[in-house]
């Protein structure tokens, strides 16, 4: 990775601080930022409201236009 000097003097300055090289600093960094967006793009949030009407409806019977497409065979298959 290219780093302007400004910016490596930077991320060394924080890795000095932290007691870590450069490339633990950097490593720990990048599998923090990694989890946080595997994390937003496969973890649904609601509030307790929203969960409880979510819940509710898949608890109620499939609609039949539901149910005939599932029961349809998918072209792929």
């Amino acid at each position: 990775m290219r780093l302007t000097s400004e910016q490596r003097s930077e991320i060394e300055r924080a890795a000095a601080i932290q007691g870590k090289t450069l490339t633990q600093w950097a490593l720990d960094h990048l599998l923090e930022a990694a989890r946080h967006d595997v994390e937003r793009e496969t973890t649904t949030r609601l509030a307790s409201e929203a969960f409880d009407q979510f819940a509710a409806a898949l608890d109620q019977p499939m609609p039949a236009a539901a149910q005939a497409l599932m029961e349809h065979k998918a072209v792929w298959e």
